[in-house]
């Protein structure tokens, strides 16, 4: 591969299709991922992003309608195309095969004819050994070779032959141009090591491992087998079981084979990817069980329509030509799948989560994902910034934000929810010194640099979430941003790390923050910049009759541009053990620094004990919040500013963090130095009864 070529994955939000995006990006190739979602989700995809810590362009598309396909290819420069896309099952082809033909074929002809619309040929299919239909109908045909006579004995089947007939047609045409890799594999089982992705299928599955996996976790009751009077050594039909890891890996080397034909030498060739090595679904049954440690339910049932007694590969070819071969065995496989079946018990579908998306045309751009979505308290949070764009306490809201990506990406932003950094709060002048080498950021707040300046991560796309429900009420949302060096005015690539956790139970949401950086160290401070309104739930717009209480009365001095002098001094403002402070109109103006450690070097300090840092009750709602941090400062700020379509004093923020300007501060620098090899690291909780 000469260069880094971008691949269009149809179907990449699927079982097979994810897993070989995995291996594309593992081998230097870009991705562009277009699903229809039918049998598959976007939680795949953005599990994917994480995975493979890199942003995966994603089309909410079907492949039948030519004018999205057509733009699709428009705005990407596809080099090469893998094609998963179609529906699969075979029992389910025989009940209405129309609809099977229809999709699975016309969606392909779509797809070539885009790709030669726009001069791309290169592309491999995903075929299936479901074309050979009963291949024992022929002596000498078990294991089964690629020149086996084809004969699928379900619609299925017709339609993975019609396509491979159509490419052969195509190719027959122009064979200078044509690059068609037909790759015909058996059984997929398994699931990705990390336990991140795996078969996930809506409604009752098609295949033997996820339902003995739903068999497992108490979903289903039994495992139907399909018929055991079959001539084989236990009565079960024997299939060719191929780990889904060593399948895309097979894709990818088919990708390359393709990429190092000479031009004008065009292809059109068949290949079975198999192990060679039969199991019986009792055989797969009885290694599954020992994955599980202990037996599964099963109870035997009549055949199946459309199924045969046989289908075990003869790979030769893809060994020889392609050089590859399997890799895993069935008992990898089980092991593999019953870890994303313990830590994922019903897939990407997640009671309690709710995901909406703001859209460009087909494509998803900012993502928000309610967690805890069937409860009366319930977080929202944005890919857009990290960002916590809603808190519900009783059903009623309690903190600022947009309905849409819009109002968090205006010139005039006030951060509402947003993670900030990578230096949340103020550098003086924009300037500081690092390892012998001076740095001017941009300056954006009088005189001084605010939350990073223009690169701040309130306004990147961070990857993922990964959302998970770990335990009964608790759900918890994973952000990744890779921010490049080339990308910000800040030295050293950082991936930063952005946890969600919350818990309905004790109505709390704790923020946790990591991050490490490679080349270069970098200042790193980082926080969520949330505006409070606990009289929302009475409707009103001010946070006016707010009773404030903070740990101490220790802050920070500033001078006239809002830096530190260096001195410690005491606000006017109520402690744990004092009445507290109310805020209202004539209450003065909070933009105070407090300090709870003042001495503090540790650039990780989520092993200190959460502190409470601030109480906030509102008398009328009868809402309590209470912030609690393992940082050595936090930030009082009551909202006079407030901009972006929000108006003074509509919310208050605490915003726990490291000193103001410790970059330039010599007592306090170490504490938001990140070096290489390093891990910075920080939590919040907001509280709430």
């Amino acid at each position: 591969m000469t260069k880094q070529q971008t691949v269009l994955v149809t179907g990449g939000a699927g079982y097979i299709g994810s897993h070989t995006i995995v291996e594309l990006i593992e081998n230097g190739y870009n991705c562009v991922i277009v699903d229809n979602l039918c049998n598959s989700s976007y939680e795949s995809v953005a599990r994917l992003e994480v995975l493979c810590k890199t942003h995966i362009p994603f089309y909410h598309v079907d492949l039948c309608d030519r004018e999205p396909m057509e733009r699709i290819f428009k705005e990407n420069k596809i080099d090469s195309v893998i094609h998963f896309a179609g529906l699969k099952a075979v029992g389910e082809s025989t009940e209405i095969p129309l609809k099977y033909y229809h999709n699975n074929i016309l969606g392909t002809l779509v797809l070539l004819e885009m790709m030669q619309r726009y001069d791309v040929e290169k592309l491999v299919f995903s075929s299936s050994a479901t074309v050979y239909g009963d291949a024992t109908r022929f002596p000498d045909m078990i294991p089964i070779p690629e020149e086996c006579p084809v004969g699928p004995t379900n619609p299925y089947g017709q339609t993975k032959l019609a396509i491979e007939k159509i490419l052969a047609d195509l190719y027959n045409s122009e064979k200078e141009t044509w690059k068609f890799a037909i790759l015909r594999y058996f059984n997929p089982i398994g699931a990705h090591p990390s336990g991140l992705i795996g078969e996930d299928p809506l409604g009752i599955p098609n295949n033997l491992l996820p339902y003995m996996a739903q068999v497992a976790t108490g979903r289903r009751e039994k495992l139907n087998v399909f018929g055991n009077d079959y001539d084989t050594r236990d009565g079960t039909p024997i299939r060719d079981y191929i780990h889904v890891v060593d399948l895309a890996k097979g894709h990818i080397a088919a990708l390359k084979y393709l990429d190092a034909r000479q031009t004008g030498k065009g292809i059109c060739r068949e290949w079975n990817l198999g192990s060679g090595k039969g199991s019986t679904v009792f055989e797969v049954y009885r290694a599954f069980c020992d994955a599980v440690g202990e037996e599964i339910p099963y109870v035997v049932t009549g055949r199946r329509a459309g199924d045969v007694i046989n289908l075990t590969a003869k790979p030769d070819r893809a060994k020889q030509e392609l050089k590859w071969q399997t890799e895993l065995d069935v008992a990898t496989a089980c092991k593999d799948n019953w870890k994303w079946a313990t830590e994922n018990p019903f897939g990407y579908q997640l009671k309690g989560v709710k995901a909406d998306f703001s859209t460009h045309e087909e494509q998803y751009d900012a993502r928000f994902i309610t967690i805890g979505a069937d409860s009366k308290f319930q977080a929202t949070v944005a890919n857009l910034g990290a960002t916590l764009v809603d808190l519900k306490v009783d059903g009623e809201s309690v903190v600022l934000g947009h309905n849409c990506e819009a109002g968090y990406l205006t010139p005039d932003t006030c951060y509402a929810g947003a993670t900030v950094g990578r230096y949340a709060n103020r550098i003086a002048h924009g300037k500081f010194q690092l390892d012998g080498e001076k740095y001017q950021l941009t300056i954006n707040n009088g005189v001084n640099c605010n939350h990073g300046g223009p690169g701040s991560f309130h306004a990147k796309r961070f990857l993922g979430p990964l959302v998970q429900n770990p335990s009964k009420g608790i759900f918890t949302a994973e952000f990744m941003l890779i921010d490049e060096d080339k990308e910000t005015e800040f030295p050293g690539s950082l991936e930063v790390h952005v946890f969600y956790k919350l818990n309905v139970l004790t109505k709390s949401l704790e923020i946790e923050y990591t991050g490490k950086v490679s080349g270069k160290a970098t200042p790193i401070n980082m926080t969520n910049h949330t505006y409070f309104n606990l009289n929302k739930l009475l409707g009103k717009g001010t946070i006016e009759g707010t009773e404030l209480q903070v740990a101490t009365k220790k802050s920070v001095e500033v001078d006239k541009d809002t830096i530190p002098t260096g001195k410690i001094i005491e606000r006017d403002i109520a402690t744990f053990d004092e009445k507290p402070t109310v805020l209202g109109e004539k209450t003065p103006e909070y933009d105070y620094s407090f300090v709870t450690e003042e001495h503090s070097k540790d650039i990780d300090t989520r092993s200190k004990k959460l502190q409470l840092v601030t109480k906030a009750t509102n008398p009328e709602s009868k809402v309590t919040l209470e912030v609690l941090t393992t940082e050595p400062s936090f930030h009082v700020y009551t909202g006079d500013w407030l901009c972006a379509g929000f108006a003074p004093r509509e919310g208050f923020a605490v915003e726990p963090g490291r000193y103001v300007d410790a970059i330039n501060q010599p007592s306090w620098k170490d504490s938001v130095i990140l070096k290489p090899n390093e891990t910075y690291g920080s939590k919040i909780v907001y509280r709430f009864s």
